[in-house]
């Protein structure tokens, strides 16, 4: 019987494995690291990436140093980038020739040197240079970017199953700020357009922030909500906190439709965004046309990785109810066995 209830025990865990392993991702490392050389006009000398006052008009080449840790040859691509906002809130200094924001007048992937490929053998350290050419007018506020690091053609870390397929990624970012003057900049927000879309293959409505100013806003916490026209209930309602925003860029702030389909018509949305400092309140009239709605809800479907992911947890709970079925019968049959035991009795004959 303790075999037996063993034996269940391990299939249990088997069959718990099996399932659990669906999709599973492999972490990893980088074999290679970076370093940003600090130039003398940096302006604070405790940080680790490049925070530059400089001129007008001015020049300046600055490097960084990249070392392969590893034996084997590796060829990197260190690439400037112009911060942007993405659509979490968060300032990302890895997109390569994003649009250019209306409020932008100087983007630093214009004013720096083009990427680089970089051959690195085995155990070799090189100083890769870029130039940074300023532009003629002076500006208040900064101008910030980032140098994106990432190896060609490295091994992903990679698990195929089924239809599931996790890659995994590296790359190292050092981002850099640029000031000529002391002049206090205050962030300035706008409300752009309103429209319905998806996100993660769900229905939302976007509302675009925008800020039109050459600083940095931290710490914006926005409350966003939806109502019919010429009503006051709130239909769907989305908060964040803890935002962040690149000088002059925008982002498609999400209201989430709670997993339901779009219904055309004309809404109000109301937006207050606060950074501590300042609260800015936005509304504004929009409408979800037919056509919009009719397409958006057709894709807005379950994904693969949805679906599997809910068979998964299904045969899970069926493993284990049908493994405790078996297992209580089987303790059931033993218990019964010990009240009732089938060895013959001695009966005296006097």
């Amino acid at each position: 019987m303790k075999k037996g209830l063993l034996m269940l025990l391990v299939s249990l865990w088997i069959g718990l494995g099996m399932v659990a392993n669906h999709d599973t991702a492999f972490a990893g490392s980088m074999s290679y690291s970076v370093k940003a050389n600090i130039p003398k006009n940096q302006i604070n000398k405790k940080l680790t990436y490049f925070d530059l006052k400089m001129s007008p008009g001015s020049k300046q080449t600055i490097s960084l140093t990249v070392k392969n840790g590893s034996t084997e040859e590796i060829e990197l691509i260190i690439e400037p980038n112009t911060a942007i906002t993405n659509q979490n809130g968060v300032i990302d200094y890895s997109k390569h020739d994003h649009e250019k924001d209306s409020s932008l007048k100087y983007a630093f992937s214009e004013l720096i040197t083009p990427k680089q490929k970089v051959t690195l053998k085995g155990n070799e350290t090189k100083n890769v240079p870029f130039t940074i050419q300023m532009p003629e007018k002076s500006f208040d506020g900064i101008i910030l970017g980032g140098f994106q690091i990432y190896e060609i053609n490295q091994t992903d870390k990679t698990q195929a199953n089924h239809n599931v397929q996790i890659n995994n990624k590296f790359s190292y970012v050092i981002g850099v700020k640029l000031t000529e003057t002391e002049k206090s900049v205050r962030p300035d927000l706008k409300l752009n357009e309103v429209q319905a879309g998806l996100m993660n293959y769900r229905p939302v409505v976007t509302a675009n922030l925008q800020n039109i100013e050459a600083v940095i806003v931290n710490n914006l916490d926005v409350d966003a909500r939806v109502t019919k026209e010429g009503q006051q209930k709130t239909l769907h309602e989305t908060k964040k906190s803890k935002l962040s925003m690149a000088p002059n860029s925008n982002f498609d702030f999400p209201i989430s439709w709670d997993g339901k389909q779009l219904e055309p018509g004309k809404y109000h949305i109301y937006v207050t965004a606060n950074d501590g400092n300042q609260t800015w309140r936005f509304d504004k009239m929009f409408e979800i046309k037919s056509k919009d709605a009719q397409q958006i809800n057709e894709v807005a479907v379950e994904t693969t990785a949805e679906k599997g992911n809910r068979f998964v947890y299904w045969g899970m709970g069926a493993i284990i109810l049908i493994l405790l079925f078996i297992i209580f019968i089987l303790l059931l049959k033993k218990k019964r066995g010990e009240n009732h035991p089938n060895d013959e009795q001695q009966i005296p004959l006097s």
